[in-house]
């Protein structure tokens, strides 16, 4: 009985000692792990709610090394690895030293058999003279993301073991730290990633003696005579200098010490020149990073071909010219070229690809290539698994009509953007493997392959973007596919009715820009992972589903405008809480907008532009770019909105009231754009410019009832490059203060936002929008996009009240390029000072009350390209030199005291020359009007129906034509539009 209770005691001693086979946590350890918890809890927790290493308990029946960040030895029980790293949730890039916790070294000294310590990521630091950090064999310490400085490695002195230093992201700054370092006996690898340090040692006796074979610098400043240092190193393999501050050009005498160097890495620098000759010297380089700097001219050759052993040859994102040495195909040990974004030209031979034997990626991309390159010259490369071809302007021809056999290797990426080819390449039949397709750009047609889904179950993305293909799309196979874009092509048809269900883990879907038609199927409403959805500028009717609006709560970025959509969008059953782009514009939706203040918050483009939308704007409305244009929208401007806005544009809708004494600096400010045109505002404008940001670049109040004087606040807006207060009601003088305005000297036109999603697209996702603004100027109403505002300004103080002189300062407005102040009671004479509007293309004085001549020194505005003075008291002679030579009498009507005008001039010029006898008995104008209607039909039908061949042949041509009438119409109705405004305004007056 006795032995059964002794075996029973053993067995529980057994088991209290020992873990799944292993033995259980040393004492000394435990007791150094709540030693350093109790420090812990005391320097480094911010927070009582916080829960610092909660398995880290005070019970001797807690085995220590079951611990979380605790690995033991299973033998001997003793700690060997502890990954404390990021234990309060802060990074320190902005910390200030002098605010970092003080660590006590001594905490760590109770872990005798301890091999690898992380403690990155605490913002920690230590005293200098604090003692040191004794761990004899300790092979891997991570101090990266903290706080330290040169200094502090003199308390690591004693490390004897360490073989592995990371001290990547700290406060390291001025010369590379070699003396510190030199204890390290051992230290085989050294990170010192993303510090500033600069300079190479200025005394140091030699390197000779250390055992380096991986170092780190990336993200530094310095010089390539770090190079020429680090060279002495006699056991380097692996070297990476990206990302630093290195100019100039790569010398041979920087090359020469790195022998036995297997990796280099001088990407993102601002080197420049060629690769140096005795690159070939280095003969165990196998890894090769030259990328984004700016070398130019052609490759090394023979040198670069000498690296028999190189793996890795990445180039991409230089100035490289020249073909492709043929000498490529010697690396027969490389298994990555990338030499994408640079300007290699001529043609691809077999020879310039390498060996078939172990390449695995080929990218040689956005080039300058031209010819015809055949893809069966690839099919021998059995381990290929990524191409990207392609050339800039389309000047590669892919041939894949005549390749011979099956590939030898199955691609898991593939990109042929870019390239000139008519039909999908064959070799994808016999394809399986494919994740990440693109093959947009290459004027493909025929109909849409869809059979890349049924033989690519594992299919990611699929971009067909920007081809021709044709005809209905079919429905689908069912497939997890997560991003495909088909858009800029000529499908039309309806959308299958399975469409959503067949493809439900989509994220990314794009079919805009073709020629769909029809309802959206209820089944979109299935793809509960989109993210984004682009449906814009197709044909597209009926209500928007609500099964979209209500289980796709993913979705980021929604764009259905430019469609034929109607009905009440923002319903009781709109759900899309995470919205960030919603673009509704060009359809036909009615309704009011949400009212929940949380829907906007974080919103980036919100535009409900060109609809029937009604009811007033709600508060707490606000996005980076918020378009409601061309509504019904009423009532007055609210007054808790626009705090993020850069861009509103509330136009052509019934707003009305004077500006909210509500209203406060921010409201407005970050604006760029303001455009409250065409609406039924009324009272004084200064309430408004006195809470406009300095930035503003345009200002467009133009078509409502404003009066009173024009403030000279407006001045304040120095950056302003187009202002509209036409068809107003402003009286008083014109503020001379107004030359203080840019009008044109800012060339910012665009806003960009960035987004970063996972799974279906590379880096970062770039969202751009480019104002649009439509401003008249020449006599006609202009749209301005893009780049072309960055040449466009103007000033529009047309038909409004204004009486006084012109100011003669307005002459300093050496950029502006159109001045309106026709239809208000100006008087005076016209400023000589205009003579130095260099710029100028259009100057309207007309319908005012000036008087004098008009300044014979205008004839210096050479871009002068419509002049009116109509309807004043001018008198003289007109200017005829120059531009004013090119101006009719209608640029002078109603001014009977000038002389010289057109008509006058060109009447004295004209000579009547007498008929020959032969001809005055028949009139010289005869026409046989039989034959002329007959061939005038004729000629008529021939263009029609060669213009009718051209556009079905060509469908990019068809497709410019329908743009070119869309924009006729919409210009010509804003023309319209604006020529009734004017002539009920007049009337009125």
């Amino acid at each position: 009985m006795h032995s059964l209770k002794l075996i029973f005691v053993l067995n529980l001693v057994i088991l209290l000692t020992q873990t799944d086979g292993r033995k259980a946590c040393y004492e000394e350890d435990r007791k150094g792990l709540l030693e350093l918890k109790s420090f812990l809890e005391i320097e480094q927790v911010n927070g009582s709610d916080h829960v610092l290493l909660p398995s880290w308990v005070d019970d001797r029946t807690s085995d220590c090394c079951g611990w979380e960040r605790v690995t033991c030895n299973s033998t001997t029980g003793r700690i060997v690895k502890l990954s404390l790293f990021n234990l309060n949730g802060l990074y320190c890039f902005a910390a200030v030293a002098s605010d970092l916790p003080n660590w006590n070294l001594t905490l760590f000294q109770s872990f005798k058999e301890l091999k690898a310590l992380s403690l990155a990521s605490n913002c920690m630091r230590w005293k200098e003279k604090q003692g040191y950090l004794r761990l004899p064999q300790l092979e891997t310490l991570d101090l990266s993301f903290n706080g330290l400085t040169s200094s502090h490695l003199h308390s690591l002195k004693k490390l004897k073991s360490l073989k592995n230093l990371i001290l990547r992201v700290n406060f390291f700054n001025g010369s590379f730290p070699a003396q510190e370092l030199s204890p390290f006996e051992n230290l085989e690898t050294l990170d010192l990633s993303m510090n500033s340090l600069r300079d190479s040692p200025k005394k140091f006796d030699s390197l000779n003696s250390w055992k380096l074979k991986d170092v780190m610098l990336s993200w530094n400043y310095f010089k390539t005579d770090i190079m020429r240092f680090l060279g002495s190193l006699p056991l380097l393999k692996s070297l990476d200098l990206s990302m630093n501050n290195m100019e100039g050009t790569l010398l041979n005498q920087d090359l020469i010490p790195f022998g036995r160097l297997e990796v280099l890495d001088l990407s993102g620098n601002q080197l420049k020149g060629g690769i140096p000759q005795n690159i070939g010297k280095l003969y165990s380089l196998k890894a090769l990073y030259l990328t984004d700097n700016q070398f130019n001219g052609v490759l090394p050759v023979p040198g670069l071909c000498e690296l028999r052993r190189l793996q890795v040859l990445d180039l991409h994102n230089n100035s490289f010219q020249g073909t492709l040495p043929p000498c490529l195909s010697n690396l027969t040990s490389l298994k990555i070229l990338d030499l994408h974004d640079n300007l290699f030209s001529g043609s691809i031979t077999p020879n310039s690809i390498p060996s078939q034997q172990f390449l695995q990626l080929l990218d040689i991309s956005n080039n300058d290539f031209e010819g015809s390159f055949s893809l069966s010259s690839l099919f021998n490369h059995s381990k290929l698994v990524a191409v990207t071809l392609g050339s800039r302007g389309n000047k590669l021809q892919i041939d894949n009509g005549n390749q011979a056999g099956n590939p030898l290797f199955q691609l898991k990426e593939l990109q042929l953007s870019n390239c000139n080819m008519k039909n999908a390449p064959h070799f994808l039949l016999n394809q399986h493997n494919l994740s990440w397709v693109d093959i947009s750009h290459s004027m493909l047609n025929g109909a849409l392959p869809s059979w890349l889904l049924e033989n690519n179950t594992d299919l990611k993305s699929l971009s067909l973007r920007n081809n021709s293909f044709t005809g209905k799309l079919d429905p689908l196979p069912q497939h997890p596919i997560s991003a495909m874009d088909v858009s800029y092509n000529y499908i039309d048809g309806h959308l299958p009715k399975d469409f959503g269900t067949t493809l439900p883990n989509l994220q990314y879907l794009n079919l805009s820009y073709n020629f769909f038609e029809g309802e959206l199927p209820p089944s979109i409403g299935a793809m509960e992972n989109l993210s984004i959805l682009d449906l814009s500028f197709n044909n597209l009717s009926g209500e928007v589903p609500k099964a979209l609006v209500e289980n796709c709560t993913n979705l980021v970025r929604l764009m259905l405008d430019h469609n034929n959509f109607h009905g009440e969008f923002f319903s009781k059953h709109f759900n899309l809480s995470y919205i960030r782009v919603l673009k509704l514009g060009d359809n036909e939706f009615t309704g009011s907008l949400i009212t929940k203040r949380e829907f906007y918050s974080g919103m980036v483009v919100f535009d409900v532009s060109n609809n029937n939308m009604t009811g007033e704007i709600p508060n707490g409305i606000d996005a980076s770019v918020l378009l409601l244009q061309n509504n019904s929208f009423q009532g007055q401007i609210p007054c808790e909105a626009f705090h993020n806005a850069q861009v509103i544009d509330i136009s052509h809708n019934f707003l009305s009231g004077p500006i909210p004494s509500c209203l406060s600096p921010d409201n407005f400010a970050q604006v760029l754009l303001l455009d409250l045109r065409n609406n039924r505002l009324s009272g004084n404008i200064l309430p408004l410019v006195s809470l406009l940001p300095s930035v503003l670049k345009f200002l467009l109040l133009g078509n409502n009832i404003f009066g009173g004087l024009i403030p000279r606040q407006l001045c304040l807006l120095r950056e302003t490059s187009i202002m509209d207060l036409s068809n107003n009601s402003f009286s008083g003088s014109l503020p001379s203060c107004l030359s203080d305005v840019a009008f044109g000297n800012s060339h910012d036109f665009s806003v960009e936002f960035m987004f970063s999603y996972e799974g279906y697209t590379r880096g970062v996702d770039v969202f751009y929008y480019v104002y649009k603004i439509d401003f008249v100027t020449k006599n006609s109403v202009l749209p301005y996009t893009g780049s072309i505002l960055s040449y466009m300004s103007g000033l529009d103080l047309s038909c409004n009240n204004l009486t006084g002189a012109i100011p003669e300062s307005l002459g300093k407005l050496t950029s502006l390029h159109a001045l309106n102040l026709s239809h208000n009671r100006l008087t005076g004479f016209i400023p000589v000072s205009f003579s130095d509007l260099s710029q100028i293309e259009s100057l309207d004085f007309s319908y005012n009350n000036l008087s004098g001549q008009v300044p014979s020194e205008l004839v210096n505005l050479n871009f002068l390209a419509v002049f009116s003075v109509g309807h004043n008291n001018l008198s003289g002679r007109v200017p005829d030199k120059g531009q004013f030579a090119t101006f009719g009498i209608s640029s002078y009507e109603g001014n009977p005291f000038l002389s010289g005008l057109p008509s006058e001039k060109n009447r004295s010029q004209v000579v009547e020359t007498p008929l020959p006898s032969d001809e005055t008995e028949e009139k010289w104008y005869y026409v046989d009007r039989t034959s002329f209607f007959a061939s005038f039909v004729a000629t008529y039908c021939v263009v029609l129906l060669t213009l009718g061949a051209v556009l079905h042949i060509n469908p990019y041509w068809r497709r410019r034509w329908s743009q070119f009438i869309e924009n006729c119409i919409y210009s010509c109705y804003y023309f319209v539009v604006d020529a009734l405004r004017k002539l009920a305004t007049n009337s009125n007056n």
